[in-house]
């Protein structure tokens, strides 16, 4: 079962109901307790001072404490008399499964529709491809040049991107053979995403550009221009139809994957964005950002519909259930974000390692959640409780 978040309140040691001045008074006591300077032996006061810091620029912030307390589902109602948060019920999650086959950290996965086998990439290249339960890989695939960071599963095979300073490549795997190129564009490349249906591959640039490139020529589709900063994450819809720009200038832009058209954009963000995903239905889109923020929006109004905060490192990943309710969230602090998007609450987070969280995902049939990382190894849980 997931470790439940440990709310702000419980960091300082107040009550949901707790004043300005009773955080404000609990702030300066437990940080003259916990201060490094007066702890130079504790090899955690760093990371405990940190916790207070963040706990107190939240709630010592109106604005910020309200989005908060929506993160938790809190009203003032919801403190019983002893002044503790009740708690949503949380997912279960059970570690079933660790598999160190990679020789390099894991960068990508994703899996078919039909079918469920996922496929998986590390820093070295190699594409991976399991066994419908997730227990052995099935074949290997090496592939030459580049950096894999984005994978697509197709049904005859998959399609694989990533970046390298100037250069983009990408490879399509089928029962055919590989196809592989190498597209050098004006500016570095600093995010890629291919697309599910293995048609093309977007990227973004530090030169406030998108592009979109065809799959198999590696040839430009569209130049999309709209962003005031570097595009530092991108991702398309499941059917491939719309592209999610996101940028250093803390906004989102929708892109017609199809026509190369702006069809909205996306703000209240507040800092760079760092990863992006759609909802199954296209209708929500989870944007995470370098405050540690996720919050999702309306696709078809912009609309901000919930933020969440938990994470103490920035988010690299993001990954929606298939029934759409549940999103997973992967950090640089080596955990594993579980949010109900539906009702607006944080389940909790799972510690799943002592390093970063690069690539988080959910088989097609909901049973299975997977992720890795920088530690190269490949976790397996499976879900339990409603609406798995």
């Amino acid at each position: 079962m997931p470790n439940g978040l440990r709310t702000h309140y419980e960091v300082l040691g107040v009550p949901p109901s707790a004043s300005g001045e009773d955080i404000r008074q609990a702030y300066r006591g437990l940080a003259r307790e916990y201060h490094p300077d007066l702890n130079p032996e504790d090899p955690k006061a760093h990371e405990r001072m940190a916790q207070l810091n963040e706990a107190f620029e939240t709630l010592s912030d109106p604005l910020k404490r309200t989005q908060y307390d929506g993160t938790l589902g809190l009203t003032r109602e919801d403190a019983d008399p002893s002044g503790f948060v009740k708690r949503p019920s949380v997912v279960q999650a059970r570690l079933v499964q660790r598999h160190r086959v990679h020789r390099t950290p894991i960068y990508a996965m994703a899996f078919r529709s039909v079918g469920g086998q996922m496929i998986t990439s590390g820093f070295d290249n190699e594409v991976l491809q399991w066994d419908r339960d997730l227990a052995k890989v099935e074949k290997r695939y090496p592939l030459e040049g580049g950096a894999v960071s984005s994978l697509a599963a197709l049904s005859d095979g998959f399609l694989a991107a990533g970046s390298t300073e100037q250069t983009v490549s990408a490879w399509r795997q089928s029962e055919a053979g590989t196809q592989f190129w190498r597209h050098h564009p004006p500016e570095w490349s600093v995010a890629v995403a291919a697309c599910p249906d293995g048609s093309c591959v977007a990227l973004g640039t530090v030169g406030k550009e998108a592009r979109i490139l065809d799959a198999r020529t590696g040839r430009d589709r569209f130049l999309l221009r709209g962003h005031k900063d570097s595009v530092t994450a991108v991702a398309f819809s499941g059917d491939g139809r719309t592209l999610a720009t996101g940028s250093a200038d803390a906004t989102v832009r929708l892109w017609n994957a199809r026509t190369g058209t702006q069809v909205r954009g996306i703000e209240r963000i507040r800092s760079t964005v760092t990863a992006i995903a759609f909802h199954p239905d296209g209708s929500r889109v989870a944007v995470a950002a370098v405050d540690r923020s996720i919050r999702v929006f309306d696709t078809r109004t912009s609309g901000l519909l919930t933020t969440f905060f938990g994470h103490e490192r920035p988010i690299e990943t993001l990954a929606f259930h298939p029934r759409g309710w549940l999103l997973a969230s992967g950090s640089r602090d080596g955990t594993v974000g579980l949010w109900n998007i539906d009702r607006g609450l944080g389940h909790g987070r799972i510690e799943a390692s002592h390093q970063a969280v690069m690539t988080v995902g959910f088989h097609p049939e909901g049973r299975f959640m997977v992720a890795g990382g920088l530690d190269k190894i490949l976790r397996v849980w499976r879900l339990g409780g409603a609406n798995t």
